[in-house]
């Protein structure tokens, strides 16, 4: 990938993560918690995703994300372990919300996961910027 089109990349994923945690948002204020924290997980999916891309990698599948997130970001100490957690949490979350009939969140945990992910996007942008 071109330097061009990684910062092309980078930039579309971080407006995938904005309409993400738009659409939390919405669900949240709908009373639909379950289904706002997996929208959660893909805002902080594409932010990350965004930041990989910008280091030149090309992730390909969720693992891989994950996988390159943790050897090339958290462990350089560019981000500490807990960005790490908040993207496995949620993608379990968003596994259990898709899957899972008893799986069930009440508004305060849903805004608090919410609230993660937002500022993980923002820190991500800023350096993006």
């Amino acid at each position: 990938m071109t330097d061009e089109g990684r910062h092309d990349s980078a930039a579309t994923e971080l407006q995938l993560a904005d309409e993400e945690l738009r659409a939390a948002e919405y669900l949240l204020k709908g009373d639909l918690h379950r289904v706002a924290l997996a929208r959660a997980y893909f805002a902080v999916f594409h932010a990350v995703r965004a930041r990989l891309y910008a280091e030149g990698l090309e992730p390909r599948t969720h693992a891989g994300v994950q996988h390159l997130w943790n050897v090339h970001i958290v462990r350089a100490g560019l981000y500490d372990a807990a960005t790490t957690r908040l993207l496995a949490r949620l993608q379990k979350f968003r596994v259990e919300a898709d899957y899972a009939q008893a799986f069930v969140v009440d508004e305060a945990g849903a805004r608090e996961e919410i609230e993660a992910a937002r500022g993980l996007v923002e820190r991500i942008r800023g350096e993006l910027a």
